[in-house]
């Protein structure tokens, strides 16, 4: 049975459902795995950033534009949530023979996702992408362009691995949020539109991308040996 796409109705409930996930997993359930998006757009960050001093009048201006934010436990940088992002997250435990590897755990949530993307005609590789809002080697790119970025959180031998999927997002709009918030925080980072690259944009789908996407994440999740979320 394929999996589908929960709805929540903010990324708050959607970050917390990974959060269960992992807890279930660490304490002995088998692997998971959910593929989810948010009904309302907000944009997501690090818990670190939210003891800034400058947090809270960067947060109300942000949300007063239409843009709430929701701090994470996972790294990274600012991103973006809600309608036209889809997130998949998968939770498992490392065996005790095996060194915990971030490579390894990232190539666990990263080689479904390429093998889905192929599927639907789109060749993606791994690296850094100058310009995308939460950048790091682990993104997904194809064509030099952002479209997927991850991050991972352990909890004893369990790992969370999560990927953001932009599928058919308002870039323009979405980065344009991320860079406000980010100079609101004086972080210091440059994001642009063309660094980054929707789903929607570059796939061959029939239909809806969102439904088309995870029809083939969810396919490939199960070969991998994840149970539906």
């Amino acid at each position: 049975m394929s999996m589908s796409v929960t709805q929540f109705p903010d990324v708050r409930r959607g970050l917390a459902a990974e959060l269960d996930a992992l807890q279930e997993v660490a304490d002995g359930a088998p692997p998971r795995a959910m593929i989810w998006t948010a009904v309302r757009a907000a944009l997501t960050l690090p818990e670190r950033f939210s003891r800034a001093p400058s947090f809270d009048a960067a947060a109300a201006g942000s949300e007063a534009a239409g843009w709430p934010v929701t701090p994470r436990r996972t790294g990274g940088g600012i991103t973006p949530q809600g309608p036209g992002v889809v997130n998949v997250a998968i939770a498992f435990r490392v065996p005790a023979k095996d060194a915990r590897s971030v490579h390894a755990s990232y190539a666990a949530i990263c080689n479904p996702l390429s093998a889905a993307f192929s599927d639907l005609g789109v060749r993606t590789g791994t690296g850094s992408v100058r310009g995308s809002f939460c950048d790091g080697d682990y993104n997904l790119e194809t064509g030099g362009r952002k479209i997927v970025g991850t991050a991972q959180r352990w909890r004893g031998a369990a790992v969370l691995c999560h990927a953001l999927v932009l599928v058919d997002l308002d870039l323009g709009a979405a980065v344009a949020a991320a860079q406000s918030l980010s100079d609101a925080l004086a972080l210091g980072d440059t994001y642009t539109v063309d660094a980054h690259v929707r789903l929607a944009d570059v796939a061959k789908i029939d239909g809806r991308a969102d439904t088309a996407f995870a029809r083939s994440c969810g396919d490939a999740l199960m070969r991998a040996g994840f149970a539906s979320n």
